[in-house]
């Protein structure tokens, strides 16, 4: 074998490590699809805790008949809400450098002003108002001290797909894989106590709705990355992470397609 197809064989697991990442979901740490189960798809990823009431219905996502998880309350009353939790700990999250992408649907507005939280990373018994809401407008609104609205008008019962992205140098919101909210800030909704709430409010600005897909990032997305998420409308993904094992066989593919094409052009080169 010639010194260059001996160093192309030793290249071959660094060549295929850097293809195959290029194909994977980069910095997806958790993925929530509410397939009956509360759980990740991901091996390690911590299950969503719920909060009071809800329970796993079939309905109509994007065009797609899913199984989805309703959030039911008959008051918007802070102790009575039906929310989730995740505990970020188990996925090392830098806690101003995240991304929570969500599918969702308000089915009704309990809100006594008519505002409805969304994410809150904020310790959960604070009464701190930062984060993300769906506003009195039905606009999305990225709160902090001032409210920062953008984007068209949520419809209640209307599936809509939104992204929260937080970076050290503000935070954008995303609606339909469109840019809804950019803020600029030095203090973004950083996560207070490895606690992400989704549809939890310390006060009374709740609405019951359900939700169809979360999926947790450990990076701030580009608009790019966002738009790809969203891929048109159908943002659910085809199938699971895959497995350790999974990996491995590709990649030893991957090494074995480039061994086999090595000696076809080895035995061609003597036959010349």
């Amino acid at each position: 074998m010639s010194i260059v197809a001996r160093r192309a064989l030793l290249l071959a697991p660094a060549l295929c490590a850097l293809c195959f990442q290029a194909d994977a979901s980069a910095g997806l740490v958790a993925t929530y699809q509410f397939q009956n189960s509360l759980a990740a798809d991901q091996a390690g990823a911590p299950a969503l805790t719920p909060i009071n009431s809800g329970a796993f219905v079939s309905d109509t996502v994007l065009g797609r008949t899913r199984t989805v998880y309703q959030r039911y309350s008959e008051t918007n009353a802070p102790a009575s809400q039906s929310a989730l939790r995740l505990d970020t700990a188990p996925l090392s999250l830098t806690s101003n450098n995240y991304a929570v992408e969500i599918v969702f649907t308000f089915t009704d507005n309990i809100s006594g002003n008519g505002w409805r939280r969304v994410v809150n990373s904020s310790d959960p018994s604070s009464m701190t108002e930062p984060g993300l809401h769906v506003d009195a407008t039905n606009r999305l609104n990225i709160w902090q001290g001032i409210g920062h609205a953008g984007g068209f008008s949520l419809s209640l019962s209307a599936y809509h797909h939104v992204v929260l992205s937080v970076s050290p140098l503000g935070e954008k919101a995303y609606l339909n894989g469109a840019l809804a909210v950019n803020y600029a800030a030095s203090t973004p909704d950083a996560i207070a106590t490895h606690y992400l709430s989704f549809f939890q409010d310390n006060g009374f600005e709740y609405a019951n709705g359900r939700v169809a897909l979360i999926r947790v990032f450990d990076a701030a997305l580009s608009a790019s990355e966002v738009s790809d998420l969203y891929n048109g409308g159908d943002p659910f993904p085809a199938s699971s992470v895959p497995e350790p094992s999974t990996i491995l066989t590709a990649m030893l593919s991957c090494v074995f397609g480039i061994g086999a094409a090595l000696r076809r052009r080895s035995g061609s080169s003597r036959v010349a």
